[in-house]
């Protein structure tokens, strides 16, 4: 017996542990396939073992699915049909609205199971289809209580999954599939919004070495050596997303940030400490500033190149921010609009507005809890002004769209946070709230 279908069976025997184990009625299972099914599914011979012993799963009350064999086809042809997959994907499940895809080239993925969003968006997901039940369960197993009901102590007041709840869940995940990559980016990310660098750079580090194609993961460790004050790295972490963005306004927006980068290292007061180490000892602090604005230039002319309409874009959605008080939003726009064109008059024209929003009262003044955000640099605040900027075709007008790393996509759920039932038995299919 090869070590990869022993490891297979042995996961195996501890899904059928934490399905015994688990509430009633939180879990359905299907019979075996037959034989004769798995012989014709196709599916490798250890990957079919799953199948072998649950011709199909419902966990969670309906949380996520493994379809069984018989509906693998009509799935994946359906999928095809609208344009989410690549030549060689096989639909095996679903989770929310999103699509569980065993994947047509898994080196290339860096998963052999891809989250495919609604959009298109491929996420590596899982390194297995059996680790991903596994996981799946474990979360499950933190999610509920033993009556099958929502955790009381994992909502905040607005019926949210907590950031520590999700840390847990994303952690949780993680023991039981270690080498997942979109959950260990979540939890990067989770630990970068807290303020915890060094722990979101270990956590990327390590997604990186088993999915170093992965877009979103070279962008997260541009913010999280941006925020370290490592401009030099940060530059180089996005310009690595840059090349990898297939995406148009995705590529962009990518140039956009190490812009914005290189501006704040050029506005700072002296080299910093990472800067002088990277000057030559016949370079001086004029001549570094001189590389760097020639540097930020030329980003920003590829910026231009993928998305000609980037300013207008930006400017767009700063309006739409200050429309909306986000405050937060509508610096970051501005901050990424100004360093791609620094003397665009229709996003110089808002700095007023945008000033008069900072200084206006917020709702919840005077109130003990402060804001996280507050003493952020507008490039690391994470909310709905990433996904404008981030998928913003070149084509006008400037279209929304979003990123695995938006609002609660810390959150396991595929980039949705599940939200408690308001009528305190756990509903079938949770609220998702996109942050």
């Amino acid at each position: 017996m090869s070590e990869e279908r022993r490891r297979v069976l042995n996961n195996l025997d501890r899904i059928e542990d934490r399905l015994r184990d688990a509430p009633e009625g939180l879990h359905e299972t299907g019979e075996p396939a037959s034989d004769d099914d798995l012989a014709a599914s196709g599916l490798d011979p250890d990957v079919a073992l799953l199948w072998g012993t649950y011709d199909g799963l419902e966990l969670g009350g309906g949380e996520a699915r493994i379809l069984p064999l018989a509906d693998h086809a009509e799935a994946t042809e359906a999928a095809e049909a609208e344009g989410r997959l690549h030549s060689g994907d096989r639909v095996i499940g679903e989770r929310g609205r999103d699509l569980l895809v065993l994947a047509a080239d898994p080196h290339a993925e860096g998963a052999d199971v891809v989250l495919v969003e609604e959009d298109g968006e491929r996420l590596p997901c899982a390194s297995s289809v059996d680790r991903l039940v596994l996981a799946l369960l474990g979360e499950f197993s933190v999610l509920f209580d033993e009556d099958g009901e929502y955790q009381e102590d994992l909502f905040g007041d607005d019926g949210e999954l907590t950031p520590a709840a999700e840390r847990r869940l994303l952690r949780r995940h993680l023991d039981l599939d270690p080498d997942a990559p979109l959950a260990r980016f979540r939890l990067a990310q989770s630990l970068r919004r807290a303020g915890e660098l060094r722990g979101a750079a270990q956590e990327l580090r390590q997604l990186l070495r088993r999915a170093p194609e992965f877009v979103w993961g070279h962008l997260e460790l541009g913010r999280v050596r941006l925020g370290d004050a490592k401009p030099v790295e940060a530059v180089a972490a996005f310009r690595r997303a840059a090349e990898l963005a297939a995406d148009p306004g995705l590529r962009a927006h990518c140039l956009a940030l190490a812009c914005l980068a290189l501006s704040n290292m050029s506005a700072a007061t002296g080299p910093s400490a990472q800067g002088k180490k990277a000057m030559s000892a016949k370079t001086g602090p004029g001549e570094q500033d001189a590389k760097a604005s020639s540097e930020r230039a030329a980003l920003a002319a590829a910026a231009l190149a993928a998305n000609p309409n980037f300013a207008a874009a930006q400017e767009a959605a700063v309006r739409d921010a200050l429309a909306g008080e986000d405050l937060a939003a509508a610096d970051e726009q501005l901050a990424l609009g100004l360093a791609v064109v620094p003397g665009h008059l229709g996003l110089l024209s808002l700095r007023p507005a945008l000033a008069e929003l900072r200084e206006r009262p917020r709702d919840d003044e005077g109130d003990d809890e402060e804001d996280p955000d507050a003493d952020v640099d507008p490039a690391l605040r994470d909310d709905d002004a990433e996904r404008v900027a981030a998928r913003a075709r070149p084509e006008p007008p400037p279209t929304a769209g979003r990123g695995p790393g938006t609002g609660s996509a810390s959150s396991p759920y595929g980039g949705r946070t599940p939200a408690k039932s308001s009528g305190g038995r756990r509903s079938r299919r949770p609220a998702r709230s996109r942050g």
